[in-house]
């Protein structure tokens, strides 16, 4: 009787781990609009300082790493303008965005 109740603390105890830590992991990332939307939101502030109407290189088609699109976001606050306002030019911390599809 003891093993038996030990065995279901045991199973108990590692499957709330389990899910602990798949929920603690999913709070890691956006959604891919949630993604979506607050790289819009960064292109639309620096478009409003530069005077410029760039649209985002890409668009992040699965769950957005939320280091990494803080790294992206504080890429485009720090560039200049006259870089800002070049063709075609998008931080490289931003070109990786939405690449995972785990």
């Amino acid at each position: 009787m003891n093993q038996k109740l030990l065995s279901m603390i045991l199973f108990t105890s590692i499957t709330f781990v389990f899910f602990r830590c798949i929920q603690q992991r999913d709070d890691l990332f956006y959604s891919a609009q949630e993604g979506n939307q607050k790289i819009f939101e960064k292109y639309t502030l620096k478009n409003s300082a530069c005077g410029t109407n760039k649209l985002p290189g890409a668009l992040a088609l699965g769950r957005v790493k939320i280091d990494d699109a803080n790294l992206c976001f504080r890429a485009i606050e720090l560039t200049t303008c006259p870089a800002w306002n070049t063709e075609g030019y998008t931080p490289d911390s931003c070109k990786a965005i939405g690449t995972s599809f785990r």
